[in-house]
């Protein structure tokens, strides 16, 4: 009788989540373990929104989302004065799957210098920054009548170095090789992207499918401009992978090498000086 007694006094709610039941003996037990519930679950949904929101395909990065310090925009490190130095193969006849600049011009181991100055002569516009190159081709010795140097001077929004007025017609033959190999990146981030490995930053359509552009690894590379620590943007797209090398501290990509879906060389480059 004294257990019957006990028994009749317990109040048994029985609550069923999942394949879970829960016996509780107090109204504001319950109250609390539903609240407690909502809470996890709530939790475990933002953080999967995170995840797929980046579009990535490590488990891992569910339960250790990436924050703001993982991004990275095309341009966020310069400062007036930063220069960057490469080397340069650009096949002009190779058509890349971005765009089709330069495909009638080539720069076959050339050196491309970049350097951001503030446009001071533009006082009323303090979003562009005036971007000198200095190009030094290889390739064709009958384009000017300095053929093997050309300089230009292109206006680029400090917002992803995107060309901000025309460009000297006699630049063009050199500029546009520049802009479908180190400015290529351009038309891949298309806006800030997680700078972390299994982040998806494009995809590229064909006929019979879809092709992700994702940061595949990590890993440190040697160049003449130093040793970086690289994340890996690859794609695979015909039978040869293309990769780009980021790092988060240089507002260009530091080291490609693209092919197009015939597994031809479309260009290659690699950083040899820095001056932030």
């Amino acid at each position: 009788m004294y257990y019957q007694h006990i028994w009749n006094r317990v109040e048994i709610h029985s609550i069923i989540y999942g394949s879970v039941i829960c016996f509780i003996t107090s109204p504001k037990l319950k109250i609390l373990l539903i609240f407690g519930i909502m809470a996890v679950f709530g939790l475990g949904v933002s953080i999967a929104i995170i995840a797929i929101g980046g579009g990535f395909a490590n488990p891992t990065s569910i339960f250790k989302p990436p924050t703001s310090t993982n991004l990275w925009t095309i341009g966020q490190a310069i400062q007036p004065g930063t220069a960057l130095n490469y080397s340069v193969t650009k096949i002009g006849n190779h058509a890349s799957p971005w765009s089709s600049l330069g495909e009638h011009s080539s720069l076959v181991n050339s050196t491309v210098a970049i350097k951001f100055v503030q446009d001071r002569g533009n006082s009323k516009n303090q979003n562009l920054w005036k971007v000198l190159l200095h190009i030094i081709n290889a390739t064709n010795a009958k384009i000017t009548t300095h053929p093997n140097v050309s300089s230009g001077v292109v206006m680029m929004s400090k917002q992803q170095l995107t060309n901000a007025g025309p460009v000297i017609r006699n630049f063009l033959p050199y500029y546009e090789p520049v802009e479908s190999s180190i400015l290529e990146i351009r038309d891949i981030a298309l806006q800030p992207q997680y700078l972390v490995v299994g982040a998806q930053w494009n995809s590229i359509s064909t006929e019979v499918s879809t092709i992700p552009v994702k940061v595949t690894s990590q890993e440190n590379i040697n160049t003449k401009a130093g040793k970086f620590n690289a994340y890996v943007l690859s794609y695979t797209l015909g039978p040869k992978t293309s990769r780009i090398w980021i790092t988060p501290d240089i507002p260009l990509p530091v080291r490609a090498e693209v092919y197009n879906s015939q597994g031809q060389l479309q260009y290659k480059y690699d950083l040899i000086s820095y001056a932030k």
